[in-house]
């Protein structure tokens, strides 16, 4: 599978290539808009991560341009910006997925597979299991053992990042960037409330799947001991 990579921040792009190439990926960095597009036109790679303030030409623009071109390669924005219009013109455009800095490594690897498996094909792209939980993106129903709560807003959005960090500690820093944004005075006791709601509801779904806290660190999703 080949990647390619348009970001201007070289050090970013470069341990993303690092991450990927680890995972069998084979990836090409380009850090500036135009070359990227020419890249992205030669239509040979399987996905594309793109970030949206370039040099030379930014990525909405790209992301239109390949439109028209009919490229249908799946494509990843990747962003500073977590405002709701700059996701909702992403993916007016058409793009596949979006990621806001700053974000695990876990999580890009993660949302690289579920868009890969989507443009294969492949059924059930947008659920995540774990042990005997299942997260439906696509309605907010999580499910276990024949049951089923609908969730959403930021308590869908934290099972989600939870998720897809299964057995990894998530730090309270990156939920209330990726969940709040930088510009709410966000607490990180705002954490502790929406995990405690989703403890909640995984006991009444009589789940084995566990949010623990980690003590000054941050959330970690782990399966119960039978």
């Amino acid at each position: 599978m080949k990647i390619l990579i348009i970001e201007d921040e070289y050090s970013l792009a470069d341990a993303i290539a690092e991450t990927l190439q680890k995972e069998n990926y084979t990836t090409k960095i380009i850090t500036n808009g135009e070359d990227g597009e020419d890249e992205a036109l030669t239509n040979i790679y399987d996905l594309i991560l793109l970030d949206v303030m370039l040099p030379k030409k930014d990525g909405f623009e790209i992301l239109r341009n390949l439109k028209n071109e009919k490229v249908n390669t799946p494509i990843i924005m990747i962003t500073a910006k977590s405002e709701l219009p700059d996701k909702l013109k992403g993916l007016e455009n058409g793009v596949d997925d979006y990621i806001t800095k700053p974000f695990h490594m876990r999580e890009l690897i993660a949302r690289i597979k579920i868009v890969l498996k989507r443009s294969a094909n492949i059924d059930n792209a947008n659920v995540l299991e774990y042990s005997d939980l299942t997260l439906d993106l696509s309605t907010g129903k999580m499910s276990s053992n024949g049951n089923e709560i609908s969730i959403n807003g930021k308590e869908l959005e934290l099972l989600e990042i939870l998720l897809l960090n299964k057995n990894q500690i998530v730090s309270k820093e990156m939920l209330i960037n990726k969940i709040w944004g930088y510009d709410i005075n966000a607490e990180y006791n705002y954490v502790e409330v929406y995990a405690s709601f989703l403890r909640k509801k995984l006991k009444l779904l009589k789940s084995k799947v566990k949010i623990k806290a980690v003590r000054g660190t941050g959330y970690k999703m782990e399966e119960e001991d039978d």
